[in-house]
């Protein structure tokens, strides 16, 4: 991984919850088109695949280790939709975020 794709990795990590490529084209004196590209090109994902999985790495952490309600973990993971929060944690891991909490 080249340094300026994980200085890139490291924004997204550290502003997961609200980050869009406009932010990141603004803060890297990129063209979005030129930082898409980028970005496929040098990790092999999206930017929004990236992003994903960090929210849902998070979210993961976040189901196992505290009793917050899924609800308001999708929101603090950055996603305002429940239904698709838990859509697309079904379809990343194949168990829905309540199936996920329960498992030992």
């Amino acid at each position: 991984m080249d340094e300026r794709l994980l200085e890139i990795t490291n924004y997204i990590y550290a502003n997961y919850k609200d980050v869009t490529l406009d932010d990141l084209s603004e803060k890297f004196f990129l063209s979005k088109p030129y930082l898409s590209k980028y970005i496929r090109e040098k990790s092999g994902m999206t930017f929004g695949d990236i992003l994903k999985k960090i929210r849902m790495k998070k979210a993961r952490a976040m189901l196992k280790g505290s009793s917050a309600t899924v609800e308001s973990i999708a929101e603090s993971v950055g996603y305002q939709n429940v239904e698709h929060f838990n859509r697309v944690f079904k379809k990343m891991y194949n168990i829905t975020p309540v199936q996920y909490r329960n498992r030992k």
